[in-house]
């Protein structure tokens, strides 16, 4: 697909501080590298090939600030500087001045909408902002005695149309991003690997506004944390096992999801995704709201009382108690038991809502018991006898809800 394009201008301080640099191996890629004065490289359009939102909380931005205030004329040989992901450059030699070239995007247009193609930032999104922020506060820092405008070094890539369609910018830009510890689930949003579950939340009517889907995102929630879920309901996978390695690791869930061998697994779910998802804050709330029979559920190990009454967003169950995943999460799991596959997709057999007020007493006098004897809240939620305990309970409770 062809896309509307648009220059923008950046000015170098000195003819030598821009030169262009030859591929060593692949011709049809072009690099540029230049130092640019803050208030220039500013005017870079931050673009969507940076995998990860910038964290203005985590160290190395408190650092950079600090070299910015206190040792500005340091910053750029103390900062690895940015990657430039574009289209085209140019320098204009006479006139001191970079042209670049990307695709041009209406101002609420949202940068993801290209078809997979990146430009911009796309290594130094925590550079970028420390220069925004320092732009934002210029007044302040030119009132400091001795204190210079930083520097910073910008590498521009550009890549003809044979290295577009091979995909070998894309691929540079994950390698910069993977030596830099990105999370496998930041890479995987970059990859376009969540896009159907994100339909089927949708289609559920799940806000996916809410779901970070990289890193250093501050949502209520975290795909992983979804995946996690959902992979407890993989009814093939756990027949002669339960499926604690769900609880005990994201990672494995979030591997299980993006393998092709088991990735139609989950997409059989899709149909009752929602209620998969929120089954805990269901499971949360319906214990929360039976303590007036005299439950004492916040004395209960990996339960919380809570100062007054919470609906996480994104479910529509209120709660007075916060229950941890350890707790909550076997309960939820043994609901598969209620699931049968139709047109290969999974449906309810019986009401999960309904069959949890008739399994709502055993359940939680098992979760009482385990709550006594397990040594430490994680060790609740790895504990096969309290899941194996969960499921036989459900499925009783369903085969006494569908025999009514």
């Amino acid at each position: 697909m062809m896309y509307p394009t648009k220059v923008s201008e950046v000015s170098v301080f000195d003819v030598d501080h821009c030169k262009r640099l030859k591929d060593p191996q692949n011709p049809s890629i072009f690099h540029l590298e230049a130092w640019l004065p803050f208030t220039e490289a500013a005017k870079l359009d931050r673009g969507n090939a940076n995998v990860r939102p910038a964290s203005e909380r985590k160290k190395p931005f408190h650092d950079m600030m600090e070299t910015v205030e206190n040792d500005p004329a340091k910053f750029h040989i103390k900062n690895r500087g940015i990657i430039y992901r574009c289209e085209k450059f140019e320098f204009d030699n006479a006139a001191r001045t970079i042209r670049i070239t990307n695709p041009a995007l209406e101002p609420d247009e949202d940068p993801d909408a290209l078809d997979g193609l990146k430009y911009g930032i796309a290594d130094g999104g925590h550079t970028f902002e420390v220069i925004k922020k320092t732009i934002e506060r210029a007044d302040e820092f030119e009132k400091i005695e001795g204190w210079t405008e930083p520097f910073v070094r910008v590498h521009f890539l550009a890549g003809d149309a044979a290295a577009l369609a091979s995909g070998e910018i894309e691929q540079v830009v994950e390698a910069l991003n993977t030596s830099s510890q990105v999370q496998q689930f930041t890479i995987d949003e970059y990859q376009n690997k969540f896009e159907n579950l994100k339909a089927a939340l949708a289609k559920g009517g799940f806000d996916t506004s809410l779901i970070a889907f990289r890193e250093n995102e501050e949502k209520e929630w975290e795909v992983r944390e979804i995946i996690q879920r959902i992979g407890c309901f993989l009814k093939d996978r756990w027949k002669s096992t339960q499926p604690t390695q769900m609880y005990r690791s994201k990672g494995k869930a979030l591997e299980l999801f993006t393998t092709d061998a088991s990735s139609l697994e989950f997409e059989r779910l899709y149909d009752v995704i929602v209620d998969l998802v929120t089954l805990p804050e269901f499971i949360q709330s319906e214990f929360s709201h039976a303590e007036s029979k005299g439950r004492k559920l916040g004395n209960l190990r990996a339960v919380t009382k809570l100062k007054k009454p919470f609906i996480r967003p994104g479910t529509a169950f209120s709660t007075d108690h916060k229950m941890d995943l350890a707790a909550s999460l076997p309960i939820a799991a043994a609901f598969r038991e209620l699931l049968e596959l139709k047109n290969e997709r999974y449906q309810w057999k019986a009401d999960y809502k309904k069959v949890f007020k008739t399994a709502a007493e055993e359940l939680y006098k098992s979760l009482v018991m385990k709550s006594r004897t397990a040594k430490s809240v994680n060790a609740l939620g790895t504990d096969t006898e309290y899941w194996t305990l969960a499921s036989n309970i459900v499925l009783r409770a369903k085969e006494e809800t569908l025999s009514n």
